[in-house]
């Protein structure tokens, strides 16, 4: 089944919500009407219209339409979960920007590379195949504006507008996605990586005593961070990123290149590595998996402008 064609979000008064309604039901993924911005409600841009939602988000077209019928302006709210086979990692910019991600992987390693939407706020939503176990809605689960959208949750997405007037946008579109195609857009759940923030920390050693050499904060994550790892650490933080460019398909290497450059602003801004070190890794790693130089530059030099800006405006 092919879904109704993706919304341009290019002009926000020619911006089609209902169009993008059908678009996520031909994804398979059930949505809601969202109150939208300015509406007499609590926490207005974000609250379902509907009763029960959960329950009531659907995929019919017929009932979609009498719902922007009813409610043109309503923002659209897609349902994660197990319903949608979705698992959203919610960056919220608000509680701490950028950092809290750079941190995370700093611990587990690149988070995999996956169809992300920047969100009115100037965050992100990491849309993920749902792991077919458990996933918990909750805020702050990986840190500070690190929010997972599970089971019984929901995300507003593109083109709904944000209470502060911007619009929700799929980063470098999403024309290419169709019901056949998502196993190739969207990257499973990273559950091994997470699981290893619930393993407990290792016993205090004579070696690990406060009274030994001198470490260094690490700005973002607030722990301590051993300076003799620290190369280790960045090598092994550019190697993941080159693997993961090498590992995608054709057609999206740019899109991952530019992933990776977002990446590597978040890990510098931490202090973990230096851009001069990463970005030539990059636009590497992108040759190598077959885009031109000048292509692979220009998404590598995007991403990382991109994550740079929004750490400036969560500052």
């Amino acid at each position: 089944m092919q879904p109704d064609p993706a919304p341009s979000v290019s002009l926000a008064h020619h911006v089609n919500l209902l169009c993008g309604a059908l678009f996520y039901a031909g994804l398979g993924w059930p949505v809601v009407p969202v109150a939208p911005p300015g509406a007499p409600v609590a926490r207005p841009g974000k609250r379902p219209l509907v009763r029960d939602w959960p329950t009531a988000a659907s995929a019919s077209p017929g009932q979609i339409k009498a719902w922007w019928e009813r409610w043109p302006d309503a923002n659209v709210g897609v349902v994660t979960g197990r319903r949608s086979g979705l698992g959203v990692l919610d960056l919220d910019p608000g509680k701490g920007g950028t950092a809290p991600l750079s941190a995370l992987e700093s611990r587990v390693g690149c988070l995999p590379g996956t169809v992300t939407v920047v969100t009115g706020s100037g965050g992100a939503h990491l849309y993920y195949r749902h792991p077919g176990v458990p996933l918990l809605s909750a805020a702050d689960v990986y840190g500070p504006g690190l929010d997972v959208r599970g089971d019984g949750g929901l995300v507003v997405a593109p083109p709904s507008r944000h209470p502060c007037g911007h619009r929700y946008a799929w980063v470098g579109g999403a024309r290419g996605l169709c019901w056949e195609a998502l196993a190739e857009y969207l990257a499973d759940w990273p559950v091994g990586q997470l699981a290893q923030l619930n393993r407990p920390a290792p016993p205090l050693t004579s070696s690990s005593s406060p009274t030994e050499s001198p470490t260094r904060l690490h700005p973002a994550a607030g722990r301590v961070v051993p300076e003799a790892h620290r190369e280790a650490r960045a090598d092994a933080i550019i190697r993941g990123l080159s693997e993961r460019i090498a590992s995608r398909p054709l057609g999206q290497r740019a899109r991952t290149v530019y992933w990776a450059g977002a990446r590597v602003a978040e890990h510098a801004a931490a202090g973990v590595l230096a851009v001069k070190q990463a970005m030539p890794m990059l636009v590497s790693a992108g040759v190598a998996a077959g885009l031109t130089a000048s292509e692979a530059t220009h998404s590598a030099n995007c991403g990382l402008r991109a994550s740079e800006g929004l750490a400036e405006r969560a500052a």
